[in-house]
């Protein structure tokens, strides 16, 4: 489970004493912990911070931990989500299905099932860590960089690294203003002007070639 030293976390519990316990053993396990106790720091959060997997109570206050599960799943298909339950309720459970969960712990959580579900969160980071594009060039999203095959590395930023990986996720299919605007800039108000000045800018740092343009439609990646 080493590569989650290099992983941040997003913790939502609303219960201090409980959070204090879990994150004094989760810290032993990864990188940073951002702890939020309601869905609005948590949204504040996910949007400023690159955060790689989130981990989150169901009954929040007044506040249901699956609604932001869902929010996140929209574009965020494969980061690994575990969630707390206090109770074994079929509403929770038949709502958690489709959101493709790492795990669902039962509160009061069991060391082994933590541990366990620490390790699927691992597994799934070193099958998607990287990315070998058909160029030969590597896609790096953890460590928001372009590995390119002659050995140069290209930094990119947080809002370049969310373009490239949508791309690369929808490469057979075009992707849209509106699908940019979901996953980039999080639902925030961007003009198309805007939109279009960014990947003018992408694509003089990674390669005119990278970025296809379809007329009117939006764009799809191009090697």
């Amino acid at each position: 489970m080493e590569i989650l030293k290099t992983k941040n976390v997003l913790f939502i519990e609303d219960n201090d004493d409980f959070a204090q316990n879990f994150m004094t053993l989760l810290e032993l396990f990864v990188h940073k912990i951002w702890h939020c106790k309601d869905l609005s720091h948590a949204r504040d959060i996910f949007t400023r911070e690159v955060v790689d997997m989130i981990i989150c109570d169901i009954k929040l206050n007044n506040e249901n931990g699956l609604s932001f599960i869902e929010e996140v799943r929209k574009f965020e298909t494969r980061m690994p989500i575990i969630v707390l339950s206090g109770n074994k309720n079929e509403e929770f459970l038949f709502r958690a299905i489709p959101l493709n969960l790492t795990a669902y712990l039962l509160k009061p959580i069991k060391y082994k099932d933590f541990v366990a579900s620490l390790e699927k969160c691992a597994k799934s980071f070193s099958k998607t860590e990287t990315i070998l594009l058909k160029n030969g060039d590597i896609f790096d999203k953890h460590n928001q960089a372009l590995h390119l095959k002659d050995g140069t590395t290209i930094e990119l930023g947080k809002k370049e690294t969310a373009f490239l990986k949508l791309l690369i996720e929808n490469k057979n299919q075009i992707v849209t203003k509106d699908m940019i605007i979901e996953s980039v800039w999080n639902f925030e108000d961007v003009t198309e002007g805007a939109i279009a000045n960014f990947i003018m800018r992408l694509r003089k740092k990674i390669g005119k070639n990278f970025i296809h343009t379809v007329a009117e439609s939006g764009y799809k990646l191009g090697i």
